[in-house]
């Protein structure tokens, strides 16, 4: 299942026409980069979910520009195939022209095809300011995790006919603007479905129900690797944390006991060599 050629937004709006869904993960490494593409993940976003898995944070608020742009440019070196999208870090684009720079550098540095911003429909200015300059935006609707203290929490967006239009034209105004994708999280399946269905560009689900046109979770929930709370919207493939724990568990203990390094793990000298070495030692 391999990536074979690039994906580009033309291979994603191909998708949304034929009505072929298509799968989105995040990823913050090479590694794991080149893994999903091996796997034919299309859509890699590297998301201020990094905020927990790679840095130990409580939340996306304490996430750095520079650590992400860095972060981005290495998956991007792990999959260059992929269709790359990356997460503005909280407070990197309340205004046109910061965003136009910091957006910059995720293309300029780490080559993404797409930023995401969370946002509503106060920052039309900036999306269009985005997309005027030639730089390709997702904006994400509906739950956003960095404004969670500002309503109080992680709360399901859109249940509400009075929510769901608010999303559903905030998200049409976005697409007039210039926004080449949309995403949207946690929203009841009727409206996500209603807006795929009302707009021309891609509109991924995150917890959105199965109308939209792709999906993203976060690989550390879906693959078992998340202590604490996973939210209800992901379904864990895999759970990679107890045999990695137990492949520690065993170095450290053939560590101690001193089954490691064995013999074949070593480099041998020859025997001339090590000669001359235990003469000169025994000088």
């Amino acid at each position: 299942m391999t990536l074979e050629k690039k994906i580009t937004i033309a291979t994603l709006n191909k998708h949304k026409a034929a009505g072929e869904k298509f799968a989105m993960l995040t990823c913050y490494d090479a590694t794991m980069a080149s893994i999903q593409q091996d796997a034919g993940v299309e859509v890699i976003l590297v998301g201020d979910s990094l905020a927990g898995p790679v840095l130990g944070l409580p939340d996306t608020i304490g996430v750095g520009l520079d650590i992400s742009v860095s972060l981005t440019a290495a998956v991007r070196r792990g999959a260059p195939l992929a269709f790359l999208v990356a997460d503005m870090p909280f407070m990197t684009y309340t205004s046109p022209a910061q965003a136009i720079a910091n957006a910059g550098r995720y293309v300029v540095e780490a080559r993404v095809d797409c930023v995401k911003i969370e946002c509503d429909r106060r920052f039309i200015d900036i999306v269009r300011a985005m997309a005027t300059v030639g730089i390709s935006v997702m904006p994400h609707l509906g739950l956003t995790p960095q404004r969670a203290g500002q309503v109080g929490g992680y709360k399901v967006a859109g249940k509400t006919s009075a929510g769901a239009i608010e999303i559903i034209e905030t998200a049409e105004i976005m697409v007039e603007a210039g926004a080449s994708a949309l995403l949207l999280e946690a929203v009841p399946p009727e409206p996500a479905e209603m807006l795929a269905k009302r707009v021309s560009v891609p509109v991924i689900g995150c917890g959105a129900g199965p109308g939209c046109d792709g999906f993203v979770v976060v690989t550390h929930d879906m693959i078992g690797l998340t202590e604490g709370h996973v939210p209800k919207f992901v379904r864990k493939y895999a759970d990679l944390r107890a045999p990695m724990q137990q492949a520690f568990e065993t170095y450290v203990t053939e560590c101690q006991s001193g089954a490691y390094p064995a013999p074949e793990h070593g480099y041998a000298m020859s025997d001339e060599e090590l000669s001359a070495l235990k003469a000169w030692a025994g000088k």
